[in-house]
């Protein structure tokens, strides 16, 4: 019976997948998946996600739960060679610490209760090996990849085979090894810590003593307390893992090391803090930075440091605005900063050649060297140091429909949440009936978004239905941020000041990011769009809000190489600020910007969707018959509308995605597009998406005044006549009326400004378009303006296939062509058309001739 097996007949189940027997969530099985174990393996092992104390093993549910924080957590059955069942429970990160105030990682059965000392993984009859594993993943990682005639055993650690009772006698399970080749994997660090050395080295003798018939043990490579489950996750695929275990095995030694570790001198420092113990640093710098950097992340990684990038950073609080409640934030690490955080974790000394030891200063090369191993830890060297996207304050939905409302990191989307203490506690139905979603739309729809008018009471004024849809897009948008790499920015569109696009960001944002929203002005220059960006990137923010993307004088500021870069990517790249150092950032924000009658040039017009809002009221600014007053009532019912949005994504997710009816794929972000619309579509929101074609048409402002330009020169010039861009600067000084090129102006435009314009808008522009023509005088380019010709077969270009009369010269398919066969045809719109497939008349017929020596 394997360990599953028993833990389902503790717990009264008869399948594997029973309810009673709860399985294993998103973030353990990544964080197994980080260790070579996949979800196979520990569910045949019966490993298991604990979400309530209940669901924890009986035994250990106080000394777990009176910690805050520890749940959900990892349990790991195990089974003693006598049959009976033990276990170990990693608690979350950080949330259960021992009498001496250091973090636990994993919590075990007290002495008297059968803790874990060899617990069984596999046992095969005749083994040609019989396997000792140090550590509870390092084991399951083994048993995933070892042949199928070993048998594989586990330690806790490497002196948890030994009896509790403080007398130091190995457990009578070693009874096992009798007449047995043993192999024996501890960590990495049997080579430079005694403790390790000589646990793994007693372990041997006892083995021995039991009659095993030889004993040899595996040195892995690499520094630190690199496990065996390291080194096997670093490999490319299982066949490699395979590999690398039995080579690992054959080359297994009959000592830990070469030779014992020098065992530290006695410690005579004041006494430490049980959170500070004693490093000594005064030797050699690599085997200090290497023990400082194993202190490091097994108090502070994935709580408190972690790689945003290619930095390093820390979480740390933070008062965003006065008298609020504190937030977290990321915050990179400074030489100084970093050096706390060490002396925060330990107490480094060094020891004099009399052996006295004395607490030391932290020397800059040490902390350089330690922040060089956090980041890159070096080849064979798994990276240990979580990575971390951003800081959200909204809850998550997961690509399984998990939600994840729970302060702190989540392995596997990368993301630390930090929630309001009101939404910790918020639950969502497993299985959302038809009247929770059509509640929960109601509320959205007729309570937080009511048009104007609706039931008597002022609202909002969205121009259309799609707009108000679109409302709902950007407040769902951020609880499905973790599932998609890109989303679109949402464009909140007033036709003048006062209809409400302030008033409708403020709302979304109260709800999903529980704060007032940070506002960032746009800016004209793509320089300092830059900048900004990759300021507020950096900082792992969870929404990005541009107010003013429109100038007063009908300037777009949405014309950004920068912005139209990071909307399309989910890692953004920038210089460094003060320096040439690149910068490579998560991108995991939402997207918003405001203005009045926004003008959408060419290169973002298919990156953003928009909520319009219109009104022929003189009162919209005084006006105050609303059914609620938003201000105060949305801060008051967060968590209510909060819960309403996640029933409506859990359902769609929980119903198995159902798809929704699309106009047009929206390039670069279907995944959003799929996600969003499906959930709208389920929950009875219409026209999602619907005034984006006509938008894309309407709004291309730099399509439009190129093509006018292009028009002008091509009155003055004709298709024929070469031209520099100093001459045109010139036909516009004497032309008032002259066009300039889109985000131009005739002031200030240069010829060699206007000539790079040219060369960079080379496509077809309402049928014409500017082409260089070769050189000069002194190696000026020359252009001329190209007007696209009719197609063949009476197709006009940039138009549909000809009908009528003009069509019937089309009349022969092409050799080897169906009929009615067509072939697709660029229109000139940077779209495609379907033509029939036909050849034009050639006088006289064709006539074939060979190749080689010209004969018909």
């Amino acid at each position: 019976m394997s360990v599953a097996d028993i833990v389902r007949a503790e717990k009264g189940a008869d399948r594997p997948d029973d309810r009673s027997m709860p399985m294993i969530s998103a973030a353990h099985s990544a964080e197994l998946a980080a260790s070579a174990i996949s979800k196979e393996i520990a569910l045949e092992h019966g490993v298991y996600t604990a979400y309530t104390e209940d669901q924890l093993p009986q035994l250990m549910r106080s000394t777990i739960t009176r910690h805050p924080n520890s749940l959900p957590a990892l349990v790991f059955p195990m089974r003693l060679p006598d049959g009976s069942l033990t276990h170990q429970v990693k608690p979350q990160p950080g949330s259960v610490r021992n009498a001496d105030g250091e973090i636990t990682k994993y919590v075990s059965p007290r002495r008297h209760e059968n803790p874990p000392k060899l617990t069984v993984l596999r046992v095969v009859t005749n083994p040609s090996v019989v396997l000792i594993v140090e550590g509870v993943k390092q084991a399951l990682a083994a048993v995933a990849y070892a042949p199928d005639d070993w048998s594989i055993y586990r330690i806790p650690g490497i002196w948890g085979w030994r009896e509790g009772d403080g007398s130091g006698r190995p457990t009578p399970h070693l009874q096992v090894v009798a007449q047995q080749d043993v192999v024996v994997i501890p960590d990495a660090d049997a080579r430079t810590k005694i403790g390790v050395y000589s646990g793994a080295r007693a372990l041997g003798a006892a083995c021995k003593d039991f009659g095993a018939s030889s004993v040899r043990f595996v040195r892995l490579p690499g520094d630190g307390n690199q496990g065996l489950d390291d080194l096997l996750a670093a490999a490319q695929d299982d066949a490699e893992r395979r590999n690398l275990l039995q080579e690992l095995t054959s080359q297994a030694a009959s000592e830990p090391a070469d030779q014992a570790p020098a065992a530290k001198p006695p410690n005579t420092l004041p006494e430490c803090a049980p959170e500070r113990p004693a490093i000594e640093v005064g030797g050699d710098l690599h085997a200090a930075s290497l023990e400082l950097v194993e202190r490091l992340i097994d108090q502070r990684g994935g709580d408190r440091l972690f790689l945003h990038g290619r930095t390093l950073v820390r979480v740390s609080e933070t008062h965003a605005d006065p008298g609020a409640p504190p937030v977290q934030q990321i915050e990179a690490l400074q030489r100084s900063q970093l050096r706390r955080e060490i002396l925060d974790v330990c107490t480094p000394f060094t020891t004099s050649s009399r052996g006295t030891a004395r607490p030391v200063h932290l020397q800059d090369p040490l902390v350089d060297l330690v922040r060089d191993r956090l980041v890159s830890p070096g080849p064979g060297r798994p990276q240990r140091l979580a990575h971390l996207r951003a800081i959200t304050r909204s809850p998550l939905v997961l690509a399984d429909g998990e939600i994840l409302a729970r302060n702190g990191y989540h392995a596997q989307s990368q993301m630390f949440l930090d929630l309001s203490s009101e939404l910790c506690d918020l639950e969502v139905p497993d299985h959302p009936s038809d009247e929770e979603i059509q509640s929960a739309a109601r509320l959205i729809r007729d309570d937080l978004f009511a048009m104007d008018g609706a039931d008597g009471y002022d609202g909002w004024v969205f121009a259309t239905e799609a707009d108000r849809t679109h409302a709902v897009a950007g407040l769902i948008t951020p609880m499905i941020r973790a599932n998609v790499d890109k989303v679109p920015m949402l464009l909140f569109d007033g036709i003048h000041r006062g209809v409400g696009k302030g008033g409708c960001m403020e709302v979304i944002h109260q709800i999903a990011f529980g704060s007032s929203a940070r506002i960032m002005t746009a800016r004209e220059s793509d320089d300092e769009m830059e900048k900004r960006i990759a300021a507020v990137l950096s900082t792992g923010a969870d929404c990005v809000v541009l107010d003013e993307v429109q100038n007063e004088d009908g300037r777009s500021r949405l014309k950004s190489t920068a912005l139209s870069a990071v909307l399309t990517a989910s890692t953004y790249e920038s210089r460094k600020l003060g320096n040439s150092e690149m910068l490579t950032l998560a991108n995991r924000a939402s997207w918003y910007g405001m203005g009045n009658n926004i003008q959408i040039p060419g290169d973002m017009i298919r990156r953003v969707y928009t909520c319009r809002l219109a009104s022929d009221r003189d009162d919209l600014e005084t006006r105050d018959n609303f059914r609620h007053h938003l201000e105060t009532w949305v801060p008051e019912h967060r968590a209510e509308l909060l819960r309403a949005v996640l029933v409506l994504v859990h359902a769609w997710y929980d119903r198995g995605e159902p798809a929704a009816p699309k106009l047009f794929d929206f390039k670069s972000f279907t995944e959003w597009q799929r996600i969003v619309g499906g959930i709208l579509h389920l929950a009875g929101f219409q026209d999602f998406l619907a005034t984006v074609p006509e938008l894309r048409e309407s709004a291309d402002v730099e399509a439009v005044e190129t093509a006018a330009h292009l028009q002008w020169l091509h009155e003055l010039k004709g298709s024929s006549v070469p031209f520099t861009a100093r001459e045109v600067i010139d036909l516009a000084a004497a032309d008032p009326d002259a066009p300039a090129p889109y985000n131009l102006d005739w002031v200030s435009l240069t010829a060699k400004k206007l000539s790079t314009y040219y060369g960079q808008h080379t496509r077809w522009y309402d049928g014409l378009r500017i082409r260089a023509d070769g050189l000069a005088h002194r190696g000026v380019r020359k252009f001329v303006v190209d007007e696209q010709p009719a197609r063949s077969g009476g197709v006009a270009a940039g138009g549909p296939p000809a009908s009528g009369p003009q069509a019937a010269s089309v009349t022969a398919p092409a050799a080897g062509a169906a009929s009615g066969e067509t072939i697709p045809a660029p229109n000139g719109d940077s779209a495609t058309d379907r033509v029939p497939r036909a050849m034009p008349p050639v006088p006289g017929g064709v006539r074939i001739c060979d190749l080689e020596d010209g004969t018909a």
